[in-house]
């Protein structure tokens, strides 16, 4: 009976040692969960890409969502350290970081959400605009980019087989609803905001093209998506890596109760961004293809994108290379 006592204290004394030395070698803490108060400053262009922002704003206040408009004013926010995440078309985030900016790529929000928008439903195909006058958003964005390099693939040289006008996207969409004009490359919300709007003057518009479904057409493109916007984080303006990876779990679950529930969703973001009205949001979530994926899952898919886009695309739009790895946020 003693031996048996004495070999349990042993075995009692061994467990004690090892559970001290597990102590002693405890992990880094985890990130936050992500439904974490996170108080963070965050730059926002309007669209699909800051829809979960709206639920995100509503839900915590400590978020301080400032709205930009141009690249200039992302790069100005990015440069004076006014906020420590923004949202940015994917090309742009690229061309910042080839040019020396310090930030990371966290997310890819939404994914080849451009349509061409038009009464003429003939038109199905990218070689089917062959001779028309087409209006395009931002010459050497990301919209212009992608459609003259869908032109080249079928053949067509942009700058002779297709008369390209540039104009915003207010001023594509009215004009399409006056018959000024019968073809435009338009994102979400745009679109939607055109179709209906042409509706109520009794005017049939529609989606005519799915640029996405013209990109998959291309060799080794099959499987790949058109990355268009997302999130970057400014290195420099303090974020740590558990907030961002906070942040990016957050987003991920406010884009999931947008996509499920338009209805709702529609206010919320008018609230927000007045000028993007419920109506054409709530419809836009049928096209925007906000699927969000963590930076460091869709790395290959992106850079496969954009060295196919780099084919046709002049030398600076992005900066004159591709991004390396430490362009991706690695959680």
């Amino acid at each position: 009976m003693f031996k048996k006592t004495v070999s349990m204290l042993l075995i009692l004394a061994m467990f004690m040692i090892v559970g001290c030395s597990k102590k002693d070698a405890e992990p880094a803490p985890a990130p936050p969960p992500a439904n974490q108060d996170l108080s963070l400053s965050i730059g926002s262009a309007p669209g699909p890409a800051s829809y979960p922002l709206a639920y995100m704003a509503e839900k915590n206040p400590n978020l301080s969502v400032q709205p930009w408009k141009t690249y200039d004013q992302l790069l100005a926010m990015v440069t004076a350290k006014q906020v420590k995440l923004a949202s940015s078309p994917i090309n742009n985030a690229i061309l910042a970081y080839n040019k020396g900016f310090k930030i990371k790529l966290v997310n890819v929000s939404v994914w080849g959400m451009l349509y061409v928008v038009s009464g003429d439903s003939t038109v199905k195909e990218i070689k089917d605009l062959k001779g028309k006058d087409v209006a395009v958003t931002g010459q050497g964005g990301i919209h212009d980019l992608v459609f003259r390099h869908l032109l080249i693939q079928q053949g067509l040289d942009p700058d002779k087989d297709v008369r390209i006008t540039y104009m915003d996207l207010p001023q594509s969409s009215a004009k399409l609803i006056t018959g000024e004009i019968k073809y435009a490359i338009l994102n979400e919300p745009n679109s939607s905001m055109a179709v209906l709007n042409a509706k109520k003057s009794g005017v049939n518009l529609s989606r005519v093209i799915d640029m996405q479904n013209e990109w998959a057409k291309i060799p080794g493109q099959e499987k790949y998506r058109i990355p268009q916007a997302g999130f970057i984080s400014v290195e420099e303006a303090g974020i740590t890596p558990p907030e961002i990876a906070a942040f990016a779990a957050s987003f991920t679950e406010a884009a999931q109760w947008i996509n499920e529930h338009p209805a709702e969703a529609g206010p919320m973001i008018e609230k927000q961004t007045e000028w993007m009205k419920a109506a054409a949001v709530s419809e836009s979530l049928k096209y925007a293809n906000l699927q969000p994926v963590d930076a460091s899952d869709c790395q290959e898919e992106v850079i496969a994108f954009f060295k196919e886009l780099s084919k046709t695309a002049p030398a600076n739009a992005l900066g004159g290379k591709q991004p390396d790895a430490n362009f991706f946020f690695q959680k």
